[in-house]
């Protein structure tokens, strides 16, 4: 799928085609480390994981449904407060850099697209990658790569078996 991208140089803007092509191993193996980026900043922020928290954990809502909107509305407002050096600072740049990778647009010039265009992008990769179908087939694969090493395991001598003496 096509996408146009406009690059100035100088005082000209000159409006190019690219690509959006099926991401290959490189591109997959780069993107996983930017999302393991994204989680480890996560991980490391105590506003964001207590946002992560409030806004999942299901044992965090009251029983009286109106009351406990109300509270849950108000705690996850004050926890996004905290949250926001990472909300808006490095998230939006990881997930810039992961668009960057996916789409095999350089990040300078991504970055200096209009956001509709970006989301047009965005929206390219997930028309042109089937993401269920790979995430499907990983998981076909890893489960075939455990049913290996099982059976494997079963051929395996224990090392904490005692040998019989032999008999003469």
């Amino acid at each position: 799928m096509k996408v146009n991208l406009k690059i100035k140089e100088d005082n000209t803007v000159q409006t190019v085609q690219h690509e959006i092509e099926d991401m290959n191993i490189l591109q997959i193996t780069q993107a996983i480390k930017k999302i393991k980026e994204m989680f480890d900043i996560a991980q490391k922020d105590d506003h964001l994981q207590a946002l992560l928290v409030e806004v999942f954990d299901e044992s965090q809502k009251g029983n009286d449904d109106k009351v406990s909107e109300e509270e849950f509305g108000q705690r996850v407002i004050a926890r996004a407060i905290g949250a926001l050096d990472v909300l808006l600072m490095e998230i939006p740049e990881k997930v810039l850099e992961l668009l960057s990778v996916v789409s095999g647009i350089e990040y300078e010039t991504l970055v200096h697209q209009k956001a509709d265009d970006v989301f047009d992008i965005y929206d390219a990769i997930i028309q042109v990658n089937d993401i269920d179908k790979l995430i499907k087939r990983a998981k076909k694969s890893l489960a075939l790569t455990k049913a290996q090493t099982k059976v494997m395991s079963l051929f395996k001598p224990k090392q904490n078996q005692m040998t019989e003496p032999a008999q003469a």
